[in-house]
């Protein structure tokens, strides 16, 4: 039994290795089983997936001649043309197509090969799918087509590849998200373009109501907010709970999302189906650096839901108060708000005088220098001085009534 088990493990290595003459003599001289499972891996693939996964042409060539069954699956269900595709190995792709009776076959996750093609960015793998035949619009177990796990990854050129098949690229998946829904909810930004470029619809909903620019806005992608808008997305629009994208972004704690929009002045008010504002989901989903930046955008304490909740009762249900008191006190600050007010306090001690700026209205050139400006720049010193004196200032703003604390404490 020992000397069988060394001899299996010799073939297995040889396989990983591409030893394809070993392999032979292998087969031939010690009647190894060419459908050999790779246990020693854990995941119980066939030899033939093992030597597909390193792309090793030659070994699969001789494995099935050897009688190997290409249609073996392991435990992920996956056959050997699946790993192929994965790692993008393009001759043993065209030759297990051949030797495949249902390339259109799928893994655990109901993913066929194209699927896992689209996925790892193989754009000459999908193509030879493509002219074999494969289906380009066959759905996992999610309901999600190849165009949407190129969306996912980013992949630009699977993505045009399958616009120039005429797949529609608007196809919704089982939870009604578009390949436009998974760009903007995963930051492919790139891919975003794209589809927006081939006129993909940002205003399909999915089946929570929700648009794109709130799956953006849920994940802090900036960039995508910002593209999206820039291409028609309404700042206010709702999803099913009546929530805009600043409400999302103040939930889920996307801080860099949520100053943006509190500056492009969204209305900071505005309330979803039960009443709550930003600063309300804010206080739910513990985002202290949210509720500090919608404080500092003049957000309102007072104003209660339907449930007659405050921002601060809300933070109290949820386990947050603590935290959210931090914020309220400036100890948890929005960096981006902090930033600003450092630039403003910058710009306002480093001001012209009143002189400097009589000489600079003058129509006249007799006070011009030759010389480039000198740039002031404040010493580290100087630096902390004024980061000390901001954090003083902010601290003594918006700060809570006294009787206030006492009532949540």
């Amino acid at each position: 039994m020992a000397d069988a088990k060394d001899v299996k493990n010799v073939f297995l290595t040889a396989t990983e290795h591409g030893d394809a003459e070993k392999v032979r003599k292998l087969l031939a001289e010690h009647s190894i089983e060419p459908d050999l499972t790779a246990t020693r891996e854990g995941i119980g693939r066939s030899v033939l997936s093992v030597a597909a996964t390193y792309g090793q042409t030659a070994v699969i060539s001789e494995l099935l001649k050897g009688g190997a069954n290409p249609e073996l699956k392991s435990t992920s269900q996956r056959i050997a043309l699946h790993e192929a595709c994965i790692g993008g190995h393009l001759e043993s792709v065209r030759l297990l197509l051949d030797a495949t009776s249902n390339i259109d076959v799928g893994d655990i996750n109901g993913q066929t090969a194209a699927h896992l093609a689209a996925f790892n960015g193989e754009t000459k793998v999908l193509k030879l799918l493509l002219d074999k035949g494969a289906s380009m619009t066959a759905r996992d177990i999610k309901g999600r087509q190849p165009a949407h796990l190129a969306a996912i990854r980013n992949h630009v050129p699977i993505l045009q590849l399958l616009f120039k098949s005429a797949i529609d690229l608007d196809c919704p998946c089982t939870a009604g998200k578009t390949p436009l829904h998974y760009s903007a909810q995963h930051g492919s930004f790139e891919a975003l373009v794209y589809l927006l470029g081939r006129n993909c619809d940002l205003t399909i909903q999915d089946k929570n109501l929700n648009l794109p620019l709130h799956h953006a806005a849920r994940h802090d992608n900036l960039r995508c907010v910002q593209f999206l808008i820039r291409h028609g997305a309404s700042l206010n629009a709702t999803q099913g709970e009546g929530r805009t994208s600043s409400h999302i972004a103040a939930l889920y704690g996307g801080v860099n999302v949520l100053h943006w929009l509190l500056e492009t002045n969204v209305d900071v008010s505005l309330v979803d189906n039960h009443g709550n504002t930003s600063l309300h989901n804010a206080a739910e989903g513990g985002k202290a650096e949210c509720f500090n930046c919608c404080l500092q955008h003049d957000a309102s304490l007072s104003v209660a839901n339907i449930k007659g909740d405050t921002p601060l009762d809300t933070a109290k249900k949820y386990g947050h108060f603590l935290l959210m008191e931090k914020a309220l006190r400036n100890e948890v600050v929005c960096p981006h708000c902090l930033k600003k007010c450092e630039k403003l306090e910058y710009d306002r001690t480093h001001a012209p005088a009143l002189v400097e700026r009589s000489i600079t209205s003058v129509g006249t050139t007799a006070y011009t220098s030759p010389l480039p400006p000198f740039q002031h720049t404040p010493t580290q010193h100087q630096q902390n001085l004024l980061r000390a004196e901001i954090k003083r200032k902010m601290r003594n703003q918006k700060l809570m009534d006294r009787n206030m604390v006492a009532k949540y404490l």
